[in-house]
């Protein structure tokens, strides 16, 4: 009988994450990868070919597990708050797999991994689109307006929520997001909806 291999995998993609976490800079090499699982090198390039793919695990598990939870915002939030409870939902993602904010705001990232930010880039567009069309879902169900194009205000909205996983990562995970941007939603949604 096979040793099912889903462990092992999960256990180095978190092992990873957690090395993200790291206050201090770390260089993230299979080899102390290897020696903080407690696995060999070998045992991770049988999972993983490279070390880019286990980045590549890591977004996908953030878009597998954000986009079906901001399908359950589209269907129970009022039309007003769906743009806002999408990038809480994303903050708080952030706030609990800190790792994978180093990743969504780049600073992961090397040279090598510019198919990662790629992947990254089109995950804040599917994001953004999403806030996009809450706005416009706003102006067709309310009749009501928008203070400015429903791309612009989803544009303004991503912008927000890319600053305050910035500012996360540069606090060293000590910053509270999720209250700054509850204080900044109250702001933006007054401002964007007239």
């Amino acid at each position: 009988m096979s040793k099912d291999p889903a462990p092992r995998k999960i256990q180095i993609m978190q092992t990873l994450a957690s090395m993200l976490e790291e206050r201090e800079p770390v260089k993230i090499t299979t080899a102390e990868l290897a020696k903080r699982t407690n696995i060999t090198e070998a045992a991770i390039y049988r999972h993983f070919p490279s070390k880019r793919k286990i980045y590549e695990e890591l977004v996908i598990f953030f878009e597998d597990s954000i986009f079906p939870r901001i399908s359950s915002i589209k269907k129970d939030s009022n039309v007003d708050d769906v743009a806002g409870n999408i990038v809480t939902l994303v903050l708080t993602f952030c706030e609990k797999n800190k790792g994978i904010s180093k990743i969504l705001n780049r600073e992961a990232l090397s040279v090598n991994e510019s198919k990662i930010e790629d992947k990254v880039s089109l995950l804040f567009d599917k994001i953004n689109l999403e806030i996009k069309q809450s706005f416009q879902n706003y102006e067709k169900e309310t009749k009501g307006r928008l203070s400015l194009s429903s791309s612009s205000a989803s544009d303004l909205i991503v912008s927000c929520m890319e600053g305050q996983i910035q500012m996360f990562v540069r606090s060293k995970f000590k910053r509270d997001v999720i209250q700054s941007w509850t204080e900044h939603w109250k702001v933006l949604k007054k401002t964007i909806f007239i």
